[in-house]
């Protein structure tokens, strides 16, 4: 079951979240295996005050916790990921369109991987089952060839990206491991994570051999919002062509300054025409000058901050 909302602050500043909880029907509790996820160290992160949080997961059999012959896969709740699917005709070099048997849980932006390429969705057709791509083919494929979204994960299902080396998502470690190390990078106000376990025991007498069983866990982010503050010492007026301008980048977060060194954060600067449809001149650093030269009457500055 999911739970969506939308937090509406003082300023009118829309945040969606949600939650979603998992239940399991136990019909032999003698020979039950459940998936368990908890987080040892909280669901968390605020203002930067812990680096890293930890999503645990373990497969119960009974009351005893079994690590041997288990097999697990994490993923992070993506809707663009969809199931294996199949070409339905012909798809030839150079064409941007296709034609598949399922679309479902495909969309604009996600990924596809048709033989060895992995290509952009640039829109999904329900009723055709096309899909038109962001750039051609570069090979032929035939009717019933494969196709697939690069993060799918048959234990995990459609809806969630399969966490690797390759795709961490913010995850820095534990991909195939009962933990995993997630970093505030990773949540976006709220995210959900879904631990899939495999029972590979094929001995004989174990009724649960390669079963799957999940649960998912979820982390918020709740760190105050960052302001950006432009100040100058010597002002934003050039007068008479007689002085540049210093302008220097100020965060504020909670009533304290923040990256007062100016390491922590990316700092990227656009001089703007007075009319504001134009850039002059881009500036990096947390501190910067504007050359009385590149200003002709007036001109716009802007600090874009990024992580």
């Amino acid at each position: 079951y999911t739970f969506e909302a939308i937090y509406i602050d003082a300023n009118g500043l829309e945040i969606p979240f949600r939650a979603e909880v998992q239940f399991t029907q136990h019909l032999n509790a003698g020979a039950m295996i459940a998936a368990v996820a908890y987080a040892p160290d909280g669901i968390v992160f605020k203002n930067d005050e812990v680096a890293t949080l930890k999503a645990h997961c373990d497969l119960w059999r009974g009351a005893t916790i079994d690590t041997t012959n288990v097999t697990y896969a994490w993923g992070i709740k993506d809707s663009a990921v969809f199931a294996n699917t199949t070409l339905t005709a012909e798809a030839k070099t150079g064409a941007t369109t296709v034609t598949v048997a399922s679309v479902t849980n495909m969309e604009a932006g996600g990924k596809i991987s048709i033989g060895s390429v992995q290509y952009t969705i640039s829109a999904v057709s329900a009723s055709t089952k096309v899909v038109t791509l962001t750039s051609a083919l570069t090979g032929t494929s035939a009717s019933g060839s494969p196709v697939s979204c690069p993060y799918y994960n048959a234990m995990l299902g459609a809806g969630w990206a399969c966490l690797t080396s390759a795709n961490p998502r913010g995850v820095t470690a534990g991909w195939t491991t009962n933990e995993i190390t997630i970093t505030a990078d990773a949540v976006l106000n709220f995210e959900t994570f879904k631990c899939a376990i495999k029972d590979t025991d094929t001995s004989a007498g174990n009724s649960s051999a390669n079963k799957v069983v999940c649960d998912i866990i979820s982390f918020t982010d709740m760190s105050d919002p960052i302001t950006v503050d432009l100040v100058s010492q010597k002002g934003f007026t050039i007068k008479n062509n007689g002085n540049d301008v210093d302008a220097k980048a100020v965060l504020y977060r909670n009533g304290e300054e923040l990256d007062a060194n100016g390491t922590a954060y990316t700092y990227t600067w656009k001089l703007w025409n007075s009319a504001g449809t134009s850039v002059i001149k881009t500036y990096t650093g947390k501190s910067i000058t504007v050359s009385k030269a590149d200003v002709t009457g007036k001109g716009v500055l802007m600090c874009e901050v990024s992580k």
